[in-house]
């Protein structure tokens, strides 16, 4: 009986969070409304709050939804390539895929990078949003300085390790930011060699006894 009512649960979110897809997708953000997410999902306010208590609530999962079709177009970019998944990858290897997919990926229709960025707009008076964003950037800085120590560990430290994973997740968001407001601001495809390039620059300098890296990139020309 009780996971009855869990799957009923499940179903009835999943399709309000379709329902908020279809609007924002159609609409735009700025015409995001309960209103119109009744009118998508066939459901009244009632069940919508039931579920969902707040328009912010939905966002959340929202925001949620989109970054799993964000990580599902990054698998679909490296079959279309015939290139190992990101999961297939580690160490520097998933770092230069990761840049290459955030930075050379369409931003067309893009509603994870709008919806992120309003919930940076409203991290001030919104501790929900600003948690979520908090736990999304620590998650992948996490992962980024995972992949750095198992390439330059034990010649670098936690610390410097840990800052130059924020600072390659700042590029990334950053540069995201510019192509979102305009898609020809940059060549996709240089920025990414040009990012790397200097990633690598840096790394060599800063822990150049880590001969792997470099006998890898001197092969690869750069």
């Amino acid at each position: 009986m009780n996971q009855s009512r869990i799957d009923i649960s499940f179903i009835r979110k999943e399709q309000i969070v379709d329902a908020a897809v279809c609007v924002i997708a159609q609409q735009g953000l700025q015409n995001f409304s309960l209103s119109e997410i009744e009118k998508k999902a066939n459901m009244s306010r009632g069940q919508l709050t039931y579920y969902f208590p707040a328009k912010e609530d939905i966002l959340l999962a929202v925001f949620d939804r989109f970054l799993f079709l964000m990580q599902l177009d990054f698998q679909v970019q490296d079959k279309k390539t015939g290139k190992p998944s990101t999961d297939q990858l580690e160490g520097w290897d998933r770092i230069s895929r990761i840049i290459e997919n955030v930075l050379v990926r369409p931003v067309e229709g893009d509603g994870f990078h709008a919806l992120q960025y309003t919930f940076l707009s409203q991290i001030s008076h919104r501790a929900d949003f600003r948690l979520r964003l908090s736990a999304l950037y620590e998650e992948w800085r996490i992962k980024i300085t995972t992949d750095l120590k198992r390439e330059f560990a034990p010649v670098a430290n936690d610390s410097d390790l840990r800052n130059l994973a924020t600072l390659i997740e700042a590029v990334l968001h950053g540069l995201s930011m510019q192509r979102a407001a305009d898609p020809d601001a940059f060549d996709p495809k240089a920025m990414c060699d040009l990012v790397v390039k200097i990633l690598f620059t840096y790394m060599k300098s800063k822990f150049g006894q880590n001969k792997q890296i470099v006998k890898k990139k001197r092969s690869e020309g750069v």
